[in-house]
């Protein structure tokens, strides 16, 4: 992770915020995750994009951008790390690709990890659950942040 070309970002993340969003969400952030956005908050790499198979076996390359954590050009956007409209329980949005879709840690399976999963939310793909709501179409894309 040292090696990252870094584009932009927001500076140094007090870990306080980041201990603070844990808490409040009560889970447990990958350690990696932790340390590259406590360096550069709301970070944007060079070489940004990661690759996937989605569910209909298309290859997919999209970029990706991490949130941020706490004040950022005077827009409060902590609350934006849990953005999920449609009601997922356990899952935590840390980024956005390219086309908007959502990025986030899926802690569906096991709410006490702090190695999650990682899925994408489309977000203009919806399914219907079981009580005939519309959700956001998620699919796993690593089994890891790392």
């Amino acid at each position: 992770m040292d090696d990252l070309s870094i584009q932009y970002g927001f500076g140094h993340t007090d870990l306080k915020l980041i201990n603070h969003f844990e808490l409040k969400m009560k889970i447990s952030l990958p350690n990696n995750f932790v340390k590259l956005l406590s360096k550069h908050n709301g970070v944007k790499c060079l070489n940004n994009s990661f690759n996937y198979t989605d569910l209909d076996g298309n290859y997919e390359e999209p970029s990706v951008n991490f949130c941020c954590f706490g004040n950022v050009s005077s827009i409060n956007i902590d609350d934006f790390q849990d953005f999920d409209m449609y009601g997922y329980e356990n899952i935590v949005t840390f980024g956005l690709n390219g086309g908007g879709d959502y990025i986030a840690f899926d802690y569906r399976q096991n709410p006490i990890t702090d190695n999650p999963s990682v899925v994408i939310m489309y977000h203009d793909e919806y399914i219907k659950d079981e009580n005939g709501n519309a959700k956001m179409k998620i699919i796993k894309v690593a089994d890891s942040f790392d």
